[in-house]
């Protein structure tokens, strides 16, 4: 009895983690949970998807990865896997980044947040993608989580946190950051969204929504502009886009709505009104 169960339990693969092994366990740490494709283009861009598939599933049959259906499909008809740490992976940033590994979500993500996690993931590769066309320089990517911690010294509410911040410069012009939000369509105008957006101009960056519909644009729109009424800022200092919009046309091609209702693609402008070309 004993030996047939010993024979039956699936034996871990040894591994011995690369820099870049090191990165894509960062990166489900920094995202929670990551699509096979997000990851292979965050962390192995330089090799073919399939080549970069065969070293994540190394990965999990050494224990430091979990999986599950994304509830995507990718090529071929097959359905997408999604990964999350260990807490065996969680073991082993606390040893190679010093993150101590009780702090370090495992397992797989509640499936109500696992779409809204690689929404954010998303986002974050089309604005690798703008950057990599020169649309933008010195980009970098934080989550929300960390950048508030690194703000107030703490961590504020829940609900005050934005899902990232980014930072980056347009070619020749002086950096900035934005809190990027990716909107639920669960929120409530009083209990969650005032709140929020309260705390994310009390920093002074510009605010990036992103929703699921264009309607759902109307309602925030309406909830939003009082909130910047208040504080004495313009309709352009909180703007709105659809996510899809996004994937298709990318960060700078979507079209983001201000709270006005009038639009932009983000692109900034010369003192004579002109886009400022790429490069």
């Amino acid at each position: 009895m004993t030996d047939k169960t010993a024979r039956s339990k699936p034996k871990r693969k040894s591994l011995v983690l690369m820099e870049r092994d090191i990165w894509a366990l960062v990166q489900l740490y920094l995202h929670r949970t990551i699509s096979s494709s997000q990851l292979a283009r965050l962390c192995f861009p330089d090799i073919s998807y399939e080549t970069a598939r065969k070293r994540l599933r190394r990965l999990q049959q050494a224990g430091f990865t979990g999986s599950s259906s994304s509830g995507r499909m990718e090529g071929r008809g097959r359905p997408e896997l999604i990964y999350f740490l260990t807490t065996q992976g969680a073991k082993s940033l606390e040893q190679h980044r010093g993150i101590s590994w009780e702090t370090i979500p495992t397992g797989p993500p509640h499936t109500y947040h696992k779409e809204h996690f690689l929404r954010l993931v998303d986002v974050r590769l089309a604005m690798l993608d703008a950057e990599q066309r020169g649309l933008i320089q010195n980009l970098e990517f934080t989550t929300g989580r960390e950048f508030w911690r690194e703000l107030s010294g703490d961590l504020t509410s829940v609900d005050e946190q934005a899902d990232a911040t980014i930072a980056f410069s347009y070619p020749h012009m002086e950096p900035i950051k934005v809190l990027l939000e990716i909107d639920t369509g669960n929120f409530r105008q009083t209990r969650h969204w005032e709140p929020k957006i309260k705390a994310f101009l009390k920093t002074g960056f510009p605010i990036w929504v992103v929703t699921g519909s264009a309607p759902r644009i109307v309602t925030l729109r309406k909830w939003t502009q009082p909130l910047l009424d208040e504080v004495g800022v313009g309709p352009g200092k909180c703007v709105f886009s659809v996510y899809q919009e996004i994937v298709d046309r990318g960060i700078f091609g979507a079209g983001w709505q201000r709270t006005d209702g009038s639009y932009t693609d983000l692109r900034p402008k010369t003192p004579e009104g002109q886009r400022i070309p790429p490069g």
